[in-house]
């Protein structure tokens, strides 16, 4: 029973890390044709890059939330704090994991571990793919 929830929490990471993943490549295209105008640049530009980097960054902590609420549901995890009990609870770790900031005040238990560990990993790739599509968006001269 334990290898079938250590496989259930390995391949809930991989489904997540893809979905966040692809995401993500559409936000940073997009956030690269919406600024590809010769009227937008500058603050314009950076503004845009960043609110629609923010919002993809924001679902793709809202999707690894789910993915610990599919996770507790299995039985392959939980959170060791009595007081997680909603999705903005869940919602929260997430973030705070996301961008590998880890407060600490919430923790997940058992194989849901492993999960929250990619999910941290993901972030701070997907969070360098923005800096660097910011810097890209920044710099940009239109001929």
């Amino acid at each position: 029973e334990g290898q079938s929830r250590m496989t259930l929490a390995a391949g809930l990471a991989i489904i997540l890390f893809g979905l966040c993943g692809g995401l993500h490549a559409r936000a940073m295209a997009f956030a690269m044709h919406l600024t590809d105008r010769k009227h937008i640049t500058g603050t314009g530009a950076l503004l845009i890059a960043l609110y629609v980097l923010a919002a993809a960054h924001i679902a793709e902590a809202g999707l690894y939330a789910v993915g610990f609420f599919i996770g507790e549901s299995t039985g392959i995890g939980g959170f060791a704090q009595s007081d997680v009990n909603s999705f903005m609870d869940v919602f929260y770790f997430s973030v705070v994991n996301y961008s590998s900031l880890g407060l600490g005040d919430i923790y997940p238990t058992g194989h849901l571990r492993f999960p929250a560990g990619i999910e941290a990993l993901n972030g701070f790739l997907l969070i360098s793919c923005s800096a660097s599509t910011i810097f890209l968006v920044t710099t940009r001269r239109h001929s």
